[in-house]
C-alpha cells in the first residue's frame, strides 16, 4: 500500500492505489485546505517533495487550475519561486505510490 507522508509533520497514511489525494487523508482523518473539490479553485494546492511520478497525469481541468497557480505565483514571488516547484491539486489526484507533500498556502 502507498504512504502518503506530509513535510515538516509527523504524519503519515498508508492509503489505497487509486486513491484521490485530498479523500484518501480525509478518510483517515486529516483534511487538507480545500475549497470546491472540483479542482477549478486551487485551494488544495499542494507542492509535492518527492514522488512525483507516483501521482497520476493531471488531467484537463487540473491541468489548467495548475497553469493558473503558476501564472500566479511567478507574478506574485518571480519565476525562481516555481522553477523546481511540482504543483498539484489534491482533490484530483490519484495515488499510485508513495508520495511526499506539503500544502501550499
Amino acid at each position: 500500500m502507498p504512504i502518503v507522508s506530509i513535510k515538516d509533520t509527523n504524519h503519515t497514511f498508508e492509503v489505497n492505489k487509486g486513491e484521490i489525494l485530498y479523500d484518501s487523508l480525509f478518510d483517515r482523518g486529516h483534511t487538507l485546505p480545500h475549497g470546491c473539490l472540483s479542482g477549478s479553485c486551487g485551494a488544495c494546492k499542494v507542492e509535492v517533495f518527492e514522488g512525483k511520478d507516483q501521482l497520476d497525469k493531471p488531467g484537463a481541468i487540473e491541468q489548467n487550475t495548475i497553469d493558473s497557480l503558476r501564472e500566479e505565483f511567478k507574478i506574485l514571488h518571480g519565476e525562481e519561486f516555481i522553477k523546481n516547484k511540482e504543483i498539484r491539486l489534491s482533490c484530483r489526484a490519484k495515488i499510485l505510490g508513495d508520495v511526499i507533500i506539503k500544502p501550499i498556502k
